[in-house]
């Protein structure tokens, strides 16, 4: 049997290119400054419930920055805001995993698994932001809010 030597396929490229870190807007050529910017956009349309604007943007920002726990952040609590409570707790576990010292990607993981009525995960979610809540007074208010629904989930 030959065994040749074939080209590298355009998606095996680019998995190589995130393997080693490199993220789209750096293929872009596009700066931190205008990465803001859509942000600012996109939590003011947030901030103004103007969801599926929103929900657009913070999906364009995921895929510029794959790397970036608040666009993840932005981006399932937007999904919560449209009651995509399934995509929004994958969503939000991802942002979770970006940023262990944050805990409102879990707290709000936890608002998911309550609507979804699967109260295990929702206990599991708010332990986890309990914790990292506790790590910081900066989080006092996250740490206020995830004992009061871990008084309802238990």
């Amino acid at each position: 049997m030959d065994s040749k030597v074939f080209p590298p396929s355009p998606t095996n490229l680019w998995l190589a290119y995130l393997a080693k870190g490199g993220s789209m807007k750096e293929l872009r050529g596009i700066d931190q400054a205008q990465l803001d910017v859509m942000y600012a956009i996109a939590y003011g349309r947030y901030n103004s419930a103007l969801y599926n604007d929103s929900l657009l943007i913070f999906k364009h920002l995921c895929l510029l920055d794959h790397i970036n726990a608040k666009y993840f952040l932005g981006l399932g609590v937007t999904q919560v805001a449209l009651h995509q409570y399934a995509q929004a707790a994958a969503t939000l576990n991802h942002a979770e995993k970006l940023n262990n010292k944050d805990p409102r990607a879990s707290l709000a993981m936890a608002g998911c698994f309550v609507e979804m009525r699967k109260l295990p995960l929702a206990k599991q979610a708010l332990k986890t932001a309990i914790k990292r809540a506790k790590q910081s007074k900066k989080w006092e208010q996250e740490l206020i809010k995830a004992k009061q629904l871990m008084v309802y989930v238990n």
